[in-house]
């Protein structure tokens, strides 16, 4: 009878079978994971294991043979162990670039111009120069160099001469607008209008009395010294513009009438008289600054003292007689200037300081 269950001897030789083969198996899968954890990389494949040793074996499934107890020969046991993952580099951060922004053209430098002076330069006269060369060298006329200098003529200059050249046209036209332009003026007081060597009323010396009523030629040159406008005389001299009436001309002077100064015979001490020339007809006419006989002119003694009358226009003359304080006198007319004081000729032949007498 033949018997289907495994003999006790069979079960052992089994079970030393399975002993010998699953006990190298986990001691090399043990040795693999150690190995992998050590260097960190593997290679793609199959570790095959068998019983007899270790094989590269194509991937592919993990097949188990079982072996025949009759055969003896040792099946063959194959693991598949998953590929072990080579590590990659770690990512670097995309660095964020600042946005780009458009560039903003340059425009090219220009170049400045050296800049003009505000006003006219001043300019030396050489040995060599001409107006036409200082002309040319500043890029201006002949004539505009003339007339903003007031030159008399464009051959006019000398080593030394300081020129002013204008730089803009526009100077030429403010000099020439600014220029004075004479005039004429009327003196307004009836008793005269001291005329004087200076704008001013402390240093100045009256250089003579101008008649009321008397045109004087101006000049169109003005100064306003301490509040007060002096206005220049076509002479050089000067006097003060709120004592005439400016820019009109004197009334005509009327017809020449004759008439006879009557003649004064006066008696000597001694009782001897004395003749005493006739004063001859004369017209009647406004005085003037002039030297020479007019009519007589009426005028009042200012000085609370009175006022000398000399024989000689002079502060050395002898004096003649004391005029009281508004006293009327009557002068000839004639006058004179002595050390640039004027001096008036009274109808008896002396004389007296005429900034000291208002006349009308």
């Amino acid at each position: 009878m033949v018997q289907w269950w495994p003999t006790v001897r069979s079960l052992r030789q089994y079970r030393l079978f399975l002993t010998l083969l699953v006990v190298p198996v986990l001691v090399i899968v043990l040795v693999v994971a150690v190995v992998v954890a050590i260097s960190g990389s593997g290679e793609d494949g199959t570790l095959v294991a068998s019983s007899t040793g270790v094989d590269r074996q194509p991937s592919g499934t993990t097949n188990t043979t079982p072996s025949s107890a009759d055969s003896g020969i040792k099946p063959v046991v194959t693991f598949k162990v998953p590929p072990t993952q080579t590590p990659v580099p770690e990512p670097t951060p995309a660095v964020t670039s600042a946005p780009e922004t458009e560039a903003t053209p340059t425009a090219s430098p220009i170049p400045t111009a050296s800049p003009k002076p505000e006003g006219p330069v001043d300019y030396e006269v050489k040995q060599t120069d001409t107006l036409f060369t200082i002309a040319v060298q500043f890029g201006v006329s002949v004539a505009d160099l003339v007339e903003f200098n007031d030159l008399p003529d464009e051959n006019f200059i000398f080593v030394g001469q300081i020129l002013e050249v204008p730089t803009d046209p526009a100077q030429i036209i403010e000099r020439r607008e600014s220029k004075p332009s004479p005039t004429t003026g009327v003196v307004i007081p009836a008793e005269g209008l001291n005329i004087r060597n200076e704008p001013n009323m402390e240093t100045s010396v009256i250089e003579y009395v101008a008649g009321g009523g008397t045109e004087l030629a101006l000049t169109g040159v003005s100064k306003e010294v301490d509040g007060v406008t002096w206005w220049e005389v076509e002479d050089g001299n000067w006097t003060q513009g709120q004592y005439l009436e400016l820019g009109v001309k004197a009334a005509p002077t009327p017809a020449a009438t004759e008439t006879a100064t009557p003649t004064e015979t006066p008696v000597a001490s001694d009782g001897e008289v004395t003749p005493t020339p006739t004063v001859a007809a004369t017209a009647t006419v406004t005085a003037t600054p002039s030297t020479g006989v007019a009519s007589p002119i009426v005028a009042t003694i200012v000085p609370e003292g009175g006022l000398n009358v000399r024989k000689t226009a002079s502060q050395a003359g002898e004096v003649a007689y004391v005029a009281a304080t508004n006293t009327t006198i009557e002068l000839s007319g004639e006058t004179a200037n002595v050390d640039g004081v004027i001096w008036w000729q009274l109808v008896d032949g002396n004389w007296v300081q005429g900034q000291f007498l208002k006349f009308g």
